[in-house]
């Protein structure tokens, strides 16, 4: 859950408003109290849309929707009013994560959870369509794995078997990979194409991905209504029924009794069947393989994966996937920082003079960015989207680059000049280095106090930038010239990577402006990018030529797990998320890929730039991050809420 924003309602009839769940199809979704105490879901339509009367109409449809379905299988509509100037309704609140996020954090589900999911999904579609009406949007996004049983959600495009033309044919709604061949073509829809989608579901929920995914839109509806579908993991029965699930042709797949029947058929050869109810299983948090403290009175984030056959045929109508509490709530994570959202994120452009940027920060509030380019450091007021650039007066400036991970602190160097520390939000000059100093790599502490720097001779030296004098010499410190250096996020110890990780002692005390994350240093020709998470348990590594994977695991250890896959060019850079549970990196393909730190598996991947990406950082509250690249746009990404 998130905090009521300045313009939020503080009650809506008689709920007072405690925070946001997030925002669905028509409007916003708000956590709410009822006078006598009980914690709902309070829909409210989106002010732009109230005067809409086709939006006033879904949203009365939708509301109608939930109290027809009714009784154990929704989440209660328990008042509303479609003609308020600003349309609500009220449902009691369904706690839980949603399918995709179970997927995503733990991977596929064995055969007899599967079987288990099935046939509570079964049981619920049985009770929507018996009700008259289809979902027309069964996804893993609308699946809540509430503690007892899965929840079918959203009736935002329900339909009633008997629809006039504000949702008949020739309409397409939906989600495109979960479709059915007559939805995709825009023509009638009935009960068989929620059939199709719990196939694509069951076999998403069996191995992790939909049947029919493929790079693009066209692709995926050439495939859904001309190819087979990968059902790659499933077996036997259950992939029998999957398989005829998907059945191009709606006559030609089974009934959701059919399905209920043969999901709680006794299975062979000593497998259980569903009807006894499992334990309760946990789903793991969002975290580091080091663990993470939850902070106190925080959401939990525990949720139960899958419950009994009889308990599980419930549906939970009207409340979008908004109301999942985990991880897109941004329930509290480590040391009390809000948990990243899993998902694709939405880029917003910064406005610049077409400068590539080398290494980005955000302020500890995260309201402002700072970026370094080559003769040039720019600044962008967050809450304006306005920028402006302080011109360092270098000629032709030479790597090592460094930046202060709360944005206030450059350093840098022109062809043959001493390395220059400045203000990076004035420009303002606050010391150099020596003339002999000639530095292989730098790094510049989280306050921009302390500037550690290799010499030719692979010694460490920590310059003070106020006193301008070397404070601490570390002789004979690395074995190799293209070994890293990046402070601690606390800013007492340098860390020198090379392979693992070793640590120097620099202050015995965090130092003013201590942030929760190490930015990645400006890449250096022919050397590896380098990330530590925030509690210092994960290293992530790329070196700068093979086969462009991602070495992942604790420093000290050198079996490392390999991502791989996300990029067909050499990575760039690395960035933590401040919950330690992400991983974002940029390559030279111009892409910029998401990765689940502790499962160690792909989540997204976005296209971050047409030439290259240069530096990726995350803001503060991980809910969004930066990324410069070689085609001199800046980009703020921020995860859409649910």
């Amino acid at each position: 859950m998130q905090p009521l924003r300045p313009d939020d309602p503080r009650q809506v009839g008689a709920y007072a408003l405690e925070g946001r769940l997030g925002a669905g199809g028509m409007g916003e979704v708000f956590l709410g109290v009822s006078p006598g105490g009980r914690r709902v879901a309070v829909k409210l339509i989106r002010a732009e849309f109230a005067a809409d009367a086709r939006f006033r109409s879904r949203f009365a449809r939708e509301i109608e929707a939930a109290r027809k379905v009714g009784g154990f299988h929704t989440a209660q509509v328990v008042d509303a009013d479609p003609e308020a100037a600003s349309p609500w309704m009220v449902t009691a609140f369904v706690p839980g994560p949603s399918l995709r996020q179970v997927i995503l954090h733990q991977g596929p589900l064995p055969p007899d959870e599967v079987r288990r999911l099935g046939a509570g999904l079964a049981e619920g579609l049985k009770a929507i369509h018996d009700s008259g009406l289809v979902h027309r949007d069964l996804k893993p996004g609308n699946v809540i794995m509430s503690p007892d049983g899965p929840r079918i959600i959203d009736f935002g495009i329900a339909r009633a078997a008997d629809a006039t033309s504000l949702t008949s044919a020739g309409v397409v709604v939906g989600t495109f990979s979960f479709m059915s061949p007559e939805q995709v073509c825009a023509e009638e829809t009935g009960p068989p194409g929620d059939v199709f989608s719990l196939g694509c579901v069951l076999t998403y929920a069996a191995t992790g991905r939909g049947p029919f995914d493929a790079p693009t839109i066209p692709a995926i509806v050439h495939r859904i209504t001309s190819g087979p579908p990968t059902l790659d993991g499933l077996t036997g029965d259950l992939r029998d029924l999957v398989a005829a699930c998907l059945a191009k042709d709606p006559a030609h797949r089974p009934t959701v009794p059919q399905v209920i029947e043969r999901l709680t058929a006794p299975l062979p050869q000593g497998v259980p069947s569903v009807a006894p109810v499992p334990p309760l299983a946990p789903v793991p948090p969002l975290a580091p393989p080091g663990g993470a403290k939850r902070a106190p009175g925080g959401v939990s984030r525990r949720a139960v994966l899958i419950g009994g056959a009889t308990a599980a045929a419930v549906a939970a109508v009207g409340v979008p996937a908004a109301v999942l509490l985990w991880p897109e709530s941004g329930s509290a994570g480590q040391d009390g920082v809000p948990a990243t959202p899993l998902g694709t994120p939405v880029a917003t452009s910064l406005p610049n003079t077409a400068v590539d940027m080398l290494q980005l920060a955000f302020s500890p509030d995260g309201r402002r960015l700072t970026g370094v380019a080559f003769d040039q450091i720019w600044t962008w007021d967050l809450a304006t989207g306005k920028g402006r650039s302080t011109d360092f007066g270098l000629d032709d400036w030479q790597r090592p680059y460094a930046l202060s991970s709360d944005g206030r602190v450059a350093a840098a160097a022109a062809r043959n000049a001493p390395v220059t520390v400045r203000d990076a939000v004035t420009g303002k000059p606050l010391g150099a280095l020596p003339a002999d100093a000639k530095p292989l790599t730098t790094a510049l502490s989280p306050d921009g106090r302390l500037l550690a720097y290799l010499g030719q001779d692979t010694s460490l030296a920590i310059w003070d930038v106020a006193a301008k004098k070397v404070v601490k010499t570390v002789p004979n410190a690395v074995r190799s010239t293209m070994s890293r250096l990046l402070f601690s996020p606390d800013g007492r110890d340098v860390l020198v990577c090379e392979g693992g990780i070793r640590h120097v002692r620099v202050a015995d005390r965090p130092v003013r402006g201590a942030t929760r994350g190490v930015p990645s240093p400006a890449r250096e020709i022919g050397a590896s990018v380098t990330a530590v998470s925030p509690d210092g348990s994960t290293l992530a590594s790329a070196a700068s030529s093979g086969d462009y994977t991602i070495s992942l695991g604790p420093p000290d250890d050198p079996d490392h797990r390999k991502l791989s896959g996300g990029h067909r060019g050499q990575i760039t850079s690395l960035a933590f998320s401040p919950d330690g549970g992400m991983l974002v990196s940029g390559g030279e393909d111009g892409a910029i890929c998401l990765w689940h730190v502790q499962y160690a598996r792909q989540i997204a991947a976005v296209s971050g730039d047409p030439k290259k990406v240069e530096c990726v950082t995350f803001a503060p509250d991980g809910q969004s991050f930066a990324s410069g690249g070689g085609s001199g746009v800046t980009r703020i990404w921020t995860f859409p809420a649910h």
